[in-house]
């Protein structure tokens, strides 16, 4: 198959996970800063692997770095339940949905008939 059809190529493969990485260690410094801000205290790898456990354990795993992140800046806090309240938070967020071309207009449904008028009540029979 040629590249650029179908299966991605090893080298656009490579430079992707190459991205991935590199947004990841950036997101990675960003939340030590954000943890450093919020607690008060410089964040090392130590304090950092804590924090990382702790996450995990009130999450159940450890979520992407970018959410984490988002979690802190929206607790606005260095404590690992309120950040793990958010990232709940996130999740349960509904997911924006892609725009989809306009679609035809569904067919114009016929007006519904009104109900017949019920009849004048017919006249007694003659006795």
């Amino acid at each position: 198959m040629p590249p650029g059809r179908g299966v991605p190529s090893r080298t656009n493969m490579l430079q992707q996970r190459a991205e991935q990485r590199r947004r990841d260690e950036d997101d990675i410094v960003e939340m030590r800063r954000l943890l450093s801000e919020y607690g008060g205290a410089t964040v090392d790898d130590e304090a950092m692997e804590v924090f990382s456990r702790a996450l995990s354990d009130e999450t159940g795993a450890l979520p992407p770095p970018r959410i984490v992140v988002d979690a802190i800046k929206e607790a606005q806090s260095a404590d690992p339940r309120k950040i793990g309240d958010a990232v709940r938070a996130y999740y349960r967020r509904p997911k924006p949905r892609p725009v989809m071309a306009a679609a035809p207009p569904p067919p114009a449904a016929a007006a519904p008939e009104p109900e017949p008028a019920l009849a004048e009540e017919p006249a007694p029979a003659p006795a």
